[in-house]
């Protein structure tokens, strides 16, 4: 489904003296200003200055990793299909961060009861889910449900009295902030990376309003779904993509807040789904380098980039080009935000009036209010793991091989998928053994599996690279587990 970002890194700042991080904190800004178009009004401005301190310490992130690393999981997903169209209408550039062929992403537990917040672009179309806890438990899996709009996901493993995140205030987080962030970046689980708040909120352009976090934290593939927090270990915000040309980390990263998360997560949680307010209009903010373009001289309203068919926007004659400048009885033009809270905040079958800027000149225009069709969980298709084939793996046998070498094995996997794909085995991965059992050929393999029975654990020692070591088949029965009602 994606690109998978570069391997880049992340922390090279924390070592830096306060001169520098502060100079770089502020390239940063300029260039986001500059390649997103200075598309955050940057409302916090004076609220933030209140709170920052006079000396700058630096960030400490030990005692804030240590804090949340017991509620954080690692989440491997088997099967097809997945969300290429993204949430919100995320633009060509914008990358979601899990791993490419989309089997490892991350998560955080939000529910003693075994609730667990992710990335719904991670789950969407996945035929199962195993979630593995911070004590080496592994769970299957069920989709409490998934907002596409906000690249929400629920989760719920069979599971009780386990450690939750503490959840922070993403409303208070601002730009020069320290933040780290922890998931399982190519498979490597609980890594925590740290940058700064760049912007907050930022808006992407041509989206549907939903605000994010943007950072320098190193996203890489599967921190998707993971924690971003504070330096006082508080989540803030769950990891969702990265901004680039070509999937490759440049340090612009994105977060949902945790406000926005967490208020989607306990509609989730209560009735499965999402419902909300919409007009129909994709918009993005007018910035300062915009508004000259249209006539206006400040960077405020909503600049529409396209409205959806039979949509209420249609019906009311809005059209590209458009800027909102204001909601309701108001005259005033309005930031950005304030434009967004309006219309989601409005009830299904509710009159707006909107203030619109045409063609240089300002218009009124009434605009109904419609109710988005929730996103329904698909159910993954039936499939007897009884009936599952060599784990799910696809192999080839080396020719000319004779016997089995540890630095030039006689099996190599062509495709994995199932409890193979759940194990972390991909293409190109040589396979060595099973259990203490050495195999070359696919005769030797079948052989191996079937002399163990259905309800061990079975342990495959694989080759990739330079690297080998052992990887874990759970028992079928294990993999059966029911959650309680």
């Amino acid at each position: 489904m994606t690109v998978p970002p570069a391997a880049d890194g992340g922390n090279f700042t924390r070592r830096m003296p306060a001169s520098l991080r502060a100079r770089k904190a502020l390239a940063i800004a300029v260039c986001a200003l500059a390649l997103g178009g200075a598309m955050s009004a940057w409302s916090q401005t004076r609220a933030c200055l209140d709170r920052a301190p006079s000396v700058s310490q630096g960030a400490d992130f030990v005692a804030a990793a240590a804090r949340q690393a017991s509620a954080v999981v690692s989440i491997t997903v088997a099967g097809s299909g997945n969300d290429e169209a993204g949430a919100g209408g995320i633009p060509p550039s914008a990358r979601w961060a899990p791993s490419a062929d989309r089997g490892v992403a991350s998560g955080f537990i939000v529910h003693r009861d075994g609730y667990i917040l992710t990335s719904a672009h991670v789950v969407i179309g996945a035929q199962s889910i195993s979630v593995a806890t911070a004590d080496q438990r592994r769970f299957d899996a069920e989709v409490v449900g998934i907002d596409r709009r906000t690249d929400v996901a629920l989760l719920r493993i069979a599971a009780s009295d386990l450690p939750v995140v503490t959840v922070g205030r993403s409303s208070e987080l601002c730009p020069g902030a320290w933040v780290a962030a922890m998931g399982a970046p190519f498979g490597f689980e609980r890594s925590v990376t740290a940058g700064v708040v760049s912007a907050n909120p930022r808006y992407m352009p041509g989206s549907t309003g939903v605000p994010l976090i943007q950072t320098d934290v190193a996203l890489n593939p599967g921190n998707s779904g993971g924690p971003l927090f504070d330096e006082q270990g508080n989540v803030v915000g769950m990891n969702s993509m990265i901004y680039s040309a070509n999937g490759g980390y440049f340090g612009v990263s994105f977060s949902l807040p945790i406000d926005t998360a967490m208020r989607v997560a306990d509609e989730l949680r209560a009735t499965g789904r999402v419902t909300r307010s919409h007009i129909g209009a994709r918009t993005q903010p007018l910035t300062a380098e915009l508004a000259p373009a249209f006539g206006l001289d400040a960077a405020l309203g909503a600049l529409i980039v396209r409205v959806d068919a039979d949509s209420p926007a249609e019906a009311a004659g809005l059209r590209s080009g458009d800027v909102v400048l204001a909601v309701g009885p108001s005259t005033a033009a309005m930031p950005y935000a304030q434009i967004q809270e309006h219309v989601n905040s409005a009830g299904q079958g509710a009159l707006l009036t909107l203030r619109v800027w045409r063609r240089r000149a300002p218009l009124t225009v009434e605009v109904g209010v419609a109710q988005s069709a929730p996103d329904l969980v698909a159910k993954p298709t039936a499939r007897a793991e009884a009936r599952e084939v060599r784990f799910g793996l696809e192999l080839a046998e080396r020719k000319g091989v004779l016997g089995v070498s540890l630095l030039d094995p006689g099996l190599y996997v062509e495709g994995a998928s199932g409890s193979a794909q759940r194990a972390g085995l991909r293409y190109g991965d040589g396979l060595l053994a099973v259990n203490d059992v050495n195999v070359a050929s696919l005769a030797q393999f079948d052989a191996a599996i079937q002399s163990i029975p259905q309800s061990d654990t079975v342990a495959l020692l694989m080759v990739r690279g330079a690297t080998r070591g052992y990887v874990a088949i759970p028992p079928r029965a294990s993999r059966r587990a029911a959650l309680s009602p």
